[in-house]
């Protein structure tokens, strides 16, 4: 997503889920996991002085996009 690929990471997330067996849950244990991992990036990018998005935005605003995405079952 960080590379305007929505498209396809909707479709990894839509394929990956229709595979899983035990579906109840997922979309909130994977926003947690995704939450996790853009707070790892942002304090990475930020340290490293590597941003590559406008650097005014508030983390919540930034990260948003990443919880918005949803899957189809």
């Amino acid at each position: 997503m960080e590379n305007g690929e929505e498209e396809l990471a909707q479709g990894f997330l839509t394929a990956y889920a229709q595979g899983m067996k035990a579906k109840e849950g997922f979309t909130e244990r994977f926003r947690v996991h995704m939450l996790h991992q853009q707070v790892l990036n942002w304090g990475c990018a930020k340290a490293m002085k590597q941003v590559t998005w406008d650097d005014k935005l508030s983390f919540a605003d930034w990260a948003q996009k990443f919880m918005d995405i949803e899957y189809k079952q």
